[in-house]
């Protein structure tokens, strides 16, 4: 029966190591060549799991990042909108608007007082000097 040979992968180019024929025809040669797919196969699997724990955990973290940017935003933005002292000065710049309103109010009825007091005492009189004339 002819031998059934493999070529063995070369560790490294450019070194001593020549292709050494892995023998086939006896059942040592077929076992190394399954014991060596087996543990090629295992090492990749733990590497698969591997990257893809690394592709999750790495996700995980990304999300949780922004998880935590939004919520600090979120704060921010009602500290900045609910603070007592914000609160304290918007009203008493509206207090202080209302009163400069008032003395507005005051101040044009005061004057508009005065005019209309002029306006009928200047209508009076001139009644009263047309009148005396018709008499």
């Amino acid at each position: 029966m002819a031998a059934v040979t493999a070529i063995a992968p070369r560790a490294r180019e450019g070194t001593e190591f020549a292709a050494r024929p892995v023998l086939l025809n006896n059942p040592h040669g077929w076992n190394n060549v399954t014991r060596f797919a087996t543990l090629s196969l295992a090492k990749l699997a733990v590497l698969e799991r591997r990257v893809e724990r690394g592709s999750a955990s790495a996700l995980g973290r990304a999300l949780s990042k922004v998880e935590s940017r939004h919520l600090r935003e979120g704060f921010m933005s009602l500290y900045q909108n609910s603070s007592l002292d914000t609160f304290v000065a918007a009203r008493n710049h509206a207090e202080d608007m209302l009163q400069r309103l008032h003395s507005l109010v005051d101040t044009f009825d005061l004057e508009v007082d005065h005019l209309v007091e002029d306006i009928v005492q200047s209508t009076l009189k001139e009644e009263a000097t047309s009148g005396a004339r018709l008499a």
